[in-house]
């Protein structure tokens, strides 16, 4: 019996120094944790936690929170932003942002990965979100890429978010040509030069486009900015809505966007015209057509008009379109003012 009870003791005494090996493991761990916080800036100067940690995860402050100054999405759609909203308000934050510490921004979290994210549970008003946090402050290019890459292993990259992006990089000298750039992110240096030359576009034409990406890719973005550049932003306009309308193939923009004053291309028998108005006299004899051009042109050719017949109908154009181009400079003068009222009051 005294060997049962010397046994029993024994056994009692190792599981008490056993919890507190356990106890003292663990507040070591504390005690390190903490320490990893303080060196990493995830308590402020008066020694309160900036973040309260749950798990591998920090509870950080929206407030606390930078967007990435080399973010590679330059466009994102409301929509989208909506139904990430909308998954937070079922399931919760999924996915914790990830973000890391950068010397021009001292004071704050500066996202890596998650803007939409943020942005969605800033419509939510919440004050917090999930954030990881990278033991590491990047430089330029590393924060860049890391976030570029995690865009592209999602889909969520588009050409018009590089254009932005890289224009961006090569303006700030972070690369020294679009050369450097290309062997970076991994693609060809001709289709980096190609993506690139879409920011001669205005930023809105380039927005319209990529929240249109799934219908339009380079190839189409690549012609809709030749025609610009031919024809302006109106009739570039008109051939993106094609395009989104599903009326309007690659092959198609190649054609307009590469129509000179012939009406045929060398070597082609296709013709380019847009429309056409054919006219004919009351006894059924042709006089013409009128030929309206995806680039811009507009084109009347007419035949069997002659001597003050054709004098009296080249004063009746011309007084028409001096009258039509006047409309259009007062409607152009109207807008001019309207925004200028707009904006002031803005």
């Amino acid at each position: 019996m005294t060997k049962k009870l010397d046994l029993t003791s024994r056994v009692r005494q190792g599981m008490a120094v056993e919890r507190k090996s356990a106890v003292a493991r663990l507040e070591e761990k504390d005690v390190a944790a903490t320490a990893h916080r303080e060196a990493s800036g995830l308590v402020g100067a008066n020694g309160h936690p900036v973040a309260a940690v749950t798990g591998s995860r920090l509870k950080v402050r929206l407030t606390d929170v930078a967007s990435n100054p080399y973010n590679p999405r330059a466009f994102y759609n409301p929509e989208t932003i909506d139904t990430l909203r909308k998954s937070f308000d079922e399931q919760g934050q999924l996915e914790p942002i990830k973000v890391t510490k950068l010397g021009r921004f001292p004071d704050k979290y500066v996202i890596i990965d998650g803007e939409r994210r943020v942005r969605a549970a800033k419509s939510r008003g919440d004050d917090y979100i999930d954030a990881e946090f990278v033991d590491e402050e990047l430089e330029t290019k590393a924060l860049y890429l890391r976030a570029y890459r995690a865009n592209k292993e999602r889909d969520e990259q588009t050409v018009f978010d590089d254009s932005v992006a890289w224009k961006k990089l090569l303006d700030e000298g972070v690369y020294q040509d679009y050369r450097e750039l290309a062997i970076a992110v991994g693609e060809a240096p001709a289709q980096v030069n190609k993506i690139i030359h879409l920011t001669s576009l205005p930023v809105s034409f380039i927005e319209k486009m990529a929240h249109h990406s799934k219908a339009i890719g380079l190839a189409h973005a690549y012609n809709l900015k030749l025609i610009f550049d031919r024809a302006g932003q109106r009739v570039a306009e008109h051939w993106l809505n094609e395009v989104v309308e599903g009326r309007a193939s690659v092959r198609k923009l190649e054609q307009v966007s590469s129509a000179d004053a012939p009406t045929r291309r060398p070597g082609s028998r296709r013709t380019h015209y847009q429309s056409r108005v054919q006219f004919k006299r009351r006894d059924g004899v042709s006089l013409g057509e009128l030929k309206l051009f995806g680039d811009g042109r507009t084109e009347l050719s007419l035949q069997g008009v002659q001597g003050d017949d054709q004098q009296r109908l080249a004063e009746r154009m011309k007084k028409l379109i001096e009258e039509w181009s006047s409309e259009l400079s007062d409607a152009a003068l109207t807008l001019e003012e309207r925004t200028g009222t707009e904006s002031e009051q803005t």
